[in-house]
């Protein structure tokens, strides 16, 4: 979604409030990606995705540019998890899909309405839904354009050449589709990514996306302090109150259990539910929190690991896998 330029030797970022991360693809499957690189963000720049001193940020990305000697590169980039609004409408049926866009134009403030002016958006059509004689269904993904603009306008500035940004919970699906999936199937899969200060819900069913949910953890950054090895890559320890953060993650899993009423009994009136829970992200021990998803519900639980290949070779560290799902976009 969200392309800007036409995009060749592409770059893809990952940007959370603390790391940013970057794969250096030159096209294809996984394996021809040329390097992994990730550094950490100082505490203040940005706050569950939104810059909030435009500076500073400015001057971390110009000096990451020149150090990682990626100036003058195409980028991707995800669209900030917390400003993400997703949604199925219906449009007339003899629309066509260059069109379809245009007509919610037309549409806001009329019979759409979304929670941030200036939006910027994108529907994609659903295969076989509604009646096709006179209407279809499509899912709208919209941000806010001033937010976005400010992230372009920095990397533009820094030396970039922004040609796309995408949805972080459709990357990692695609990531799990090229690794993991080996035929489409009707089940309904619960991903759970768990990072420093916030966790990222989605169900996906049937390659089409049924929930998002973004949930901030109350987590003070200042709590986690960051290592970079020899490799440049970087583990993170939490310092702050261990047993208030347990409870932070209890209570995120009895939510969970709120949202998977809310699919099966809400969305699908009871017909299906979630079968399998995939949980990844850069928290430290997923296995812990694996280990009381299980003591919780009948439900498998998978921590995936991130691979440059189908057959699981080539193994790299696991936070790596929204920007190998950003990577398998295409635009190299």
């Amino acid at each position: 979604m969200l392309t800007f330029l036409s995009a060749k030797k592409t770059i893809n970022l990952v940007i959370d409030d603390y790391a940013l991360r970057m794969v250096d693809h030159s096209g294809g499957n996984l394996t021809n990606i040329k390097h992994f690189k990730e550094k950490s963000i100082p505490n203040g720049l940005l706050e569950h995705g939104r810059i909030l001193d435009e500076m500073e940020f400015y001057h971390f990305m110009k000096e990451t540019v020149k150090e990682w000697g990626i100036k003058r590169r195409n980028v991707q980039f995800y669209a900030p998890d917390s400003l993400v609004i997703m949604r199925k409408v219906k449009f007339p049926a003899h629309l066509k899909d260059k069109d379809i866009n245009g007509h919610f134009i037309m549409e806001l403030g009329h019979t759409l309405y979304l929670p941030f002016d200036n939006p910027i958006f994108d529907v994609s059509p659903l295969p076989g839904k509604a009646d096709t004689q006179t209407e279809r269904e499509g899912l709208l993904f919209a941000v806010p354009e001033d937010e976005m603009r400010k992230y372009t306008e920095i990397l533009i500035d820094a030396g970039l050449k922004p040609v796309a940004a995408d949805i972080r919970s459709i990357g990692v699906y695609r990531y799990f589709q090229y690794t993991y999936m080996t035929k489409n199937t009707d089940e309904a899969y619960l991903f759970l990514e768990l990072n420093l200060n916030s966790i990222m819900i989605s169900i996906f069913s049937e390659d089409q996306p049924e929930f998002l949910r973004f949930q901030d953890l109350d987590i003070q950054m200042n709590d986690w302090t960051s290592y970079q090895n020899d490799e440049g890559l970087l583990t993170w320890t939490y310092h702050g109150d261990e047993a208030q953060f347990l409870g932070l993650i209890d209570d995120q899993i009895m939510e969970l259990e709120r949202m998977m009423n809310f699919y099966r009994y809400s969305i699908h009136k009871g017909q299906k539910a979630v079968s399998q829970i995939m949980l990844l992200g850069d928290f430290p021990n997923l296995d812990l929190i694996r280990k009381k998803i299980e003591s919780q519900f009948q439900i498998p639980v998978t921590i995936l690991d991130a691979y440059l290949s189908p057959e699981k070779m080539d193994k790299v560290p696991r936070h790596f896998i929204p920007a190998l799902g950003l990577a398998l976009k295409g635009g190299s």
